[in-house]
């Protein structure tokens, strides 16, 4: 498929079965159909839907997993792309000419790791895989399968969860300590991986067609912050951007700026990382700034929140990588996204 030129598309829904996780089938009467996906947060659930299902009244819908795909053809070929599997229930509906047009609503299959609570006090120990043992428990408390990309890291130190502190929670938590996170396919595959640094998609002039015209950019440095504080135990350390040649400097502004969190209690050391170059760590990845693009464009796959975009069009103020934070994906006229991806803009350098 060339997604820079025209294409016709049919919506397909299936029913998906919790214990192969394959097709199991066809639901019929889909209406429309919107997928939002989003990385925002520290435990963020990634991806969410809605669905409209003409259905006899008083049919039971129950709770299930689905899976939105689409038929797309070009050229006289047809390619099916699975665009996103979800947990859903019927929240209501409107009864009209014989048929009940069911509003369905999607929540991600790593919803259940967000209502599930770990045990008070469970732990990951020191010199254990953080990426093997976030796939692991997300594994125990969902029913979509579980892979981890890449050979994962260490954990320097036992790190004990968060008191009331559910899987998702506990899962993120390891993986942000070592610059990892979580994708989701459309197939609802779970992958854990590394933060990707290789584009997904190019918006070059080639690609450009892709792109529908007005782009929005944004870029607020007020919440950067310029000191970071650790404590472990009795130990403290401290991390402060006071580098005269930085906007976010403790110069440059003439105050201090914490992160909205305060003090971090609960420190996540990897390999052998000390103390003080933990919180040197996270304030580097806290002096990124962000440089924010909103767009709209024509459906590109494997394109997900967590992924980079290359861009090369400077025209339109779109040049360098750029993360994906969030999407919205429309399959009501073909398949149609918004999405708002950010360029990252290092604010400071330790020296």
């Amino acid at each position: 498929m060339d997604w820079t030129r025209g294409y016709t598309s049919r919506i397909r829904v299936y029913e998906v079965d919790r214990r192969t996780w394959a097709d199991r089938a066809l639901v019929a009467g889909v209406a429309s159909a919107t997928i939002a996906r989003d990385n925002a947060g520290d435990a963020p659930l990634l991806e969410s839907g809605s669905m409209e299902l003409d259905r006899a009244p008083g049919d039971s819908f129950g709770e299930r997993y689905l899976r939105l795909a689409v038929i797309a053809e070009q050229d006289g070929a047809r390619e099916r792309f699975d665009l996103a599997t979800l947990l859903c229930s019927a929240t209501g509906g409107t009864v009209e000419r014989g048929y009940d047009k069911a509003s369905v609503r999607g929540q991600s299959v790593l919803w259940p790791a967000s209502r599930l609570h770990v045990a008070i006090g469970a732990w990951a120990d020191a010199g254990e895989n953080g990426a093997e043992a976030a796939a692991q428990m997300l594994a125990d408390a969902i029913d979509a399968p579980v892979e981890v990309e890449g050979t994962g890291f260490a954990l320097a130190a036992r790190h004990v969860f968060d008191q009331g502190a559910s899987v998702l929670d506990a899962a993120w938590a390891l993986l942000r300590a070592g610059n990892h996170d979580v994708a989701i396919d459309g197939a609802g595959r779970v992958r854990v991986r590394p933060v990707p640094t290789s584009p997904s998609l190019e918006l070059d002039r080639a690609h450009a067609r892709l792109l529908v015209p007005g782009i929005r950019h944004q870029l607020d440095l007020a919440e950067v912050p310029n000191r970071y504080v650790a404590v472990e135990g009795a130990s403290v350390a401290i991390a402060t951007n006071d580098d005269p040649n930085s906007q976010t400097s403790t110069v440059a502004r003439g105050f201090v700026v914490d992160p909205p969190d305060g003090i971090d209690s609960s420190p996540i050391r990897v390999g052998d990382e000390s103390l003080d170059g933990y919180a040197e760590r996270r304030l580097l990845e806290l002096s990124v700034a962000r440089d924010e693009r909103t767009y709209s464009r024509e459906w590109w796959p494997g394109v997900h929140p967590g992924d980079l975009v290359r861009a090369s069009l400077a025209d339109l103020m779109m040049s360098g990588d750029l993360r994906v934070e969030s999407q919205s994906i429309d399959v009501s006229h073909g398949i149609s996204v918004t999405e708002t991806a950010c360029m990252e803009v290092v604010t400071w350098q330790p020296e």
